[in-house]
């Protein structure tokens, strides 16, 4: 079976452009689509975690356009982001995923599930939050500041350290397991997105932060399959406050919290993660439970 170290990139012709991803894990089920973090490609997912998840279910990791194998130009939206993700499935010809998000690849994949309603059976939403709302929270500048501005591997690799985990010993010696692994894989990389393209990142989280009836939390309540909000108890990145409340405004949701780690819990803990997110997964009942709780609000609805 495939590893993170050792899937082979595969490309198709995704509206236009060529698009890189690559498949591993089982040969059968519904896969599990993974989106990345903001600079980040295929190569930069923490083999810990996507090991483990491949153990128990088909992956399909990718890269958006302008970013790491994938040709084209980086869109400046999230709903563009999240239209080359369903693109590519189209493409593959799969007519049903499960999607994870990770951190701005968490904000994009709530527009996979808005915009191609029937796609996605279940969402996992992993360091993130949702648009922009009354109640947003947002880190230390200086937090984000390094993890935009960083050059060459190394700066990236000690932006990551500084934004993703605790500033305890604890924390960094996680911080240097993680990228440890991230890095075992040495054949076929990318380096991490350039300062000057992740500008074009950057726009996407602005219009992201500025109120729009075609925005995520406007449209929140249209989400109404089931989804899994994660994070660490320390997110200085984009703060754990944001997923309380995300859980909270999300139709049916669950919400878990990682002690004593940040941004990047599900590296931290990432076998302790996949298997929380295999038990949602593979939980029969939640999708049937989710319609039957819309039905009745539905019909509360009409009767109030």
């Amino acid at each position: 079976m495939a590893t993170q170290q050792t899937a082979i990139t595969q490309h198709a012709l995704v509206n236009g452009v060529k698009a890189a991803y690559r498949r591993l894990g089982q040969s059968s089920g519904i896969p599990l689509v993974m989106m990345i973090h903001f600079r980040g490609n295929m190569d930069f997912w923490d083999p810990a975690l996507i090991n483990s998840l491949a153990e128990s279910r088909p992956l399909i990791l990718l890269d958006y356009p302008g970013v790491g194998h994938s040709e084209g130009e980086m869109p400046t939206t999230f709903q563009g982001w999240a239209a080359h993700v369903v693109g590519l499935v189209e493409v593959l010809d799969i007519k049903e995923i499960d999607l994870l998000g990770f951190s701005m690849g968490g904000a994009a994949a709530q527009y996979v599930a808005l915009n191609a309603p029937g796609l996605v059976r279940k969402l996992i939403l992993a360091g993130t939050r949702t648009s922009i709302t009354p109640n947003s929270t947002r880190g230390p500048p200086e937090i984000f500041a390094a993890l935009a501005t960083s050059r060459t591997q190394e700066e990236f690799k000690a932006s990551i350290a500084l934004s993703f985990f605790n500033p305890s010993p604890h924390g960094q010696a996680a911080a240097q397991a993680s990228w440890d692994r991230i890095v075992s894989r040495t054949t076929d990389r990318a380096p991490h997105l350039g300062p000057e393209l992740a500008k074009r990142q950057i726009e996407s989280f602005a219009s992201n932060m500025k109120p729009h009836p075609r925005n995520a939390f406007e449209r929140i309540h249209e989400l109404t399959i089931p989804v899994f909000v994660a994070n660490g108890d320390n997110d200085t990145l984009i703060p754990t406050v944001n997923s309380h409340e995300l859980a909270q405004i999300l139709p049916f949701a669950h919400l878990h919290i990682y002690p004593n780690s940040g941004h990047g819990f599900l590296y931290q803990y990432a076998e302790l993660f996949a298997k929380h997110v295999d038990l949602f997964l593979d939980e029969k009942h939640a999708v049937e439970e989710a319609r039957e709780v819309q039905k009745f609000k539905a019909v509360k609805a009409r009767l109030a």
